[in-house]
């Protein structure tokens, strides 16, 4: 009777349980990661180029700077 009332308490519990990843968690957390730097990496690829078109200096130097630390980001 005791092991029913302790189970039931740790069921009321706020504290977060541990969750296992299992290969689908895995596979959906990476698929959404490549999903989210491709299209952050295409959207600064075409501000790099606008800033190219337009001559500007300093918003490519930040752009590209972007560019490496989301690389560095998603590829470490």
């Amino acid at each position: 009777m005791e092991n029913n009332n302790y189970f039931a308490e740790m069921m009321k519990s706020p504290m977060p349980r541990e969750k296992v990843k299992t290969a689908t968690d895995e596979f959906i957390d990476n698929l959404l990661n490549e999903v989210i730097f491709k299209q952050e990496k295409k959207k600064l690829m075409a501000a790099i180029d606008h800033s190219l078109d337009k001559g500007d200096r300093t918003a490519f130097l930040k752009l590209s700077s972007d560019l490496n630390e989301l690389e560095k980001k998603y590829n470490s």
